[in-house]
């Protein structure tokens, strides 16, 4: 007997503007059967389901409804796929189509039913190429709010998926979604940010192979840059940029680390991110700088009109340079990254090998490359001593990926202390950057070259004692012992 493989789905977020459009693209050919559709989305009385990443979700039909417990966020230690539809973990008849307390085992004796919001709309079934293609579009609906949302799921044999999702976003604004439409419904109801499905550094469990350690990566950073976006793109604050950012450089240091991996898609992958960084790069420059160097200056000589016009002059580059990032985030570009690092994380790979070997090997790889630059620092000209706080980044983030493989307390050690090497070296290369961005926004004439000599004069200063900690940073650093085995 011949066993078939479950089809791969992809689910998928949709502007609910763009809805009526989707079935409109000639790769999806077949006819669209329809229905009205009705959920509403339960809690506990004690908020426990959401805490622990779980929605109680009751579906009406034509006879009776149904009844899901569904996951909604990820737990600790799994991997996530991005685009991963909500899994199942019970489900019921209810003809009544209400709850019922112990009706599903998971909730146990403390469901109190509390409606969380409701969904009305319909679903709309298509084929295209072999894969069944669902639009769930409407309307979601809370006590004080409502918004329209729009989810579309691909589901059958995993390429000609990420095919269809890929034709699909060249020409309509479909993204992989940062968080599940129950946790939108939670956020709905309790009008606050839905909570994002991952964020921060990934952390690998013990056991993994080195494949499933690269999905697990691949994956959670895949929906933090996806989580951080929005912010960035926003930009009322520097945070959505930095984060973003630091998410983005992370799977870069991880797509070099498993390059054999990965192959050539995490080759291609990584040339998408190094674009997007482009943009990313020159946005938190200015916001560094303004909100740094120049902050400290400006609030030195509040009453100096030179130096507040070299600020509007830096202000006015910033916008532009958001600008060109909002673009950047808001293209078909950034829609088909995001799908290309989802079917990097779905791949199925060869790599059996447990994942501890190839930590330390690849740690011990980037520890001898920090090495090179030498125990005595103070002769270094500033161009190594910015190579050697690179090297020192992706140790960091090659560290904190593996640090749950090894001894936890002696690894926070260890990465306190070279994030400490790396945070001086930073206000060096700070200041390197500060003075290019200078003569970026300087003006002929006496006023402008009062002003940038005024914060050329600050930015040396503070450079100064950030040579001094960054060296004895250093001293510390070489005094501690490695964290991971061979």
């Amino acid at each position: 007997m011949v066993e078939h493989a479950a089809p791969f789905a992809l689910e998928l977020t949709l502007e609910p503007g763009a809805a009526a459009k989707a079935f409109r693209r000639p790769a999806i050919a077949s006819r669209v059967r329809g229905s009205g559709v009705s959920l509403v989305w339960y809690c506990a009385a004690d908020g426990s389901l959401g805490e622990e990443g779980l929605a109680l979700v009751v579906e009406a039909r034509r006879r009776g409804a149904v009844q899901r417990l569904v996951r909604c966020r990820p737990e600790a230690g799994e991997t996530w796929l991005p685009g991963r539809p909500m899994p199942v973990l019970a489900e019921a008849p209810l003809p009544d189509r209400q709850p019922r307390p112990g009706l599903i085992a998971a909730l146990a004796e403390h469901l109190v039913p509390q409606s969380l919001a409701a969904f009305e709309g319909r679903r709309s079934v298509a084929q295209a190429a072999g894969v069944t293609v669902t639009l769930l579009a409407g309307t979601l609906r809370a006590v004080t709010a409502e918004r329209p949302v729009a989810r579309l799921t691909l589901e059958g044999e995993r390429e000609a998926v990420f095919a269809l999702a890929a034709s699909l976003a060249a020409d309509l604004p479909l993204a992989i979604p940062a968080t599940t439409i129950a946790e939108e419904a939670r956020a709905l109801a309790r009008g606050a940010p839905p909570r994002p499905l991952r964020l921060g550094a990934p952390a690998i469990a013990r056991g993994a192979t080195t494949e499933q350690a690269f999905s697990a990566i691949v994956a959670h950073l895949c929906l933090a840059i996806l989580a951080n976006a929005p912010a960035a793109d926003a930009g009322e604050t520097p945070e959505g940029v930095h984060q973003t950012r630091v998410a983005l450089r992370r799977l870069r240091s991880a797509l070099s680390l498993f390059r054999d991996v990965g192959g050539a898609e995490g080759e291609r992958a990584s040339a998408g991110l190094k674009g997007l960084a482009a943009t990313l790069g020159p946005a938190r420059d200015w916001d560094v700088f303004i909100t740094g160097r120049l902050a400290a200056v400006r609030a030195a000589f509040p009453e100096e009109e030179r130096i507040a016009a070299l600020a509007r002059r830096a202000e006015a580059v910033r916008e532009a340079a958001y600008a060109a990032l909002r673009a950047s985030l808001d293209s078909p570009g950034f829609r088909l990254l995001g799908l290309a690092l989802a079917e990097l994380a779905a791949a199925p790979g060869a790599a059996p090998e447990p994942v501890e070997g190839f930590a330390a090997r690849a740690l011990n790889k980037r520890l001898k490359r920090v090495l090179r630059h030498g125990e005595d620092l103070s002769g270094l000209p500033i161009a190594e001593l910015h190579r050697l706080r690179l090297d020192c980044k992706r140790l960091r983030y090659a560290g904190e990926m593996f640090a749950p493989l090894f001894g936890q307390k002696k690894a926070r050690r260890f990465l306190k202390s070279l994030a400490a090497v790396q945070e001086e070296l930073g206000h060096l290369n700070d200041a390197e950057v500060g003075a290019v961005l200078l003569e970026e926004v300087g003006e002929p004439g006496e006023a402008s070259a009062f002003a940038s000599g005024v914060v050329e004069g600050w930015i040396a200063a503070k450079a100064d004692g950030a040579r001094e900690a960054a060296f004895e940073a250093w001293e510390e650093f070489l005094g501690r012992d490695v964290f991971w085995d061979g």
